[in-house]
């Protein structure tokens, strides 16, 4: 696999967390994220531990890389 792949891999697994933890379509969460309705930021907690925070529809989260690429949403919870 490319390296170009794997960041497409991730982006979908991404997208896909978001999806499930919002309650919605994996393509509604890629055009949210496209015309700006669901914003996302890199940061990293108080733990060290790096996320990317989504905020949509006055929802925020949390989304930390897992061991397992599949289940990157570590659990929601709000920044400190």
């Amino acid at each position: 696999m490319s390296s170009q792949d794997e960041m497409y891999d991730e982006i979908n697994t991404l997208l896909g967390s978001l999806a499930s933890a919002y309650g919605i379509e994996g393509k509604d969460a890629a055009k949210a994220v496209e015309t700006g309705a669901m914003t996302l930021k890199l940061g990293v907690d108080a733990e060290g531990d790096r996320y990317v925070r989504a905020e949509f529809q006055g929802k925020m989260m949390m989304v930390y890389p897992g061991s397992a690429k599949e289940e990157m949403v570590k659990q929601a919870r709000k920044p400190s």
